[in-house]
């Protein structure tokens, strides 16, 4: 079980990320998306499972602007 100071840290932690606009969403994967996202990890392509999992929902999701001709 976590100790108060913990809880108190990742309390701080969820605020800010609420505070910059981040949305917390729990998903299941399959096995092999798991297994491919702690490879691309381990391997050090992101470090960590949350930046490779928003960066790759971002490249989904977020349309960018194109670039702009002057």
């Amino acid at each position: 079980m976590a100790d108060q100071a913990s809880r108190e840290r990742a309390q701080r932690l969820r605020q800010i990320r609420r505070e910059r606009g981040d949305r917390e969403m729990n998903v299941w994967i399959p096995h092999n998306v798991g297994v491919a996202i702690d490879r691309a990890v381990a391997t050090g392509r992101y470090p960590s499972r949350q930046v490779a999992i928003a960066h790759v929902l971002e490249a989904a999701f977020v349309q960018k602007e194109p670039d702009k001709v002057t």
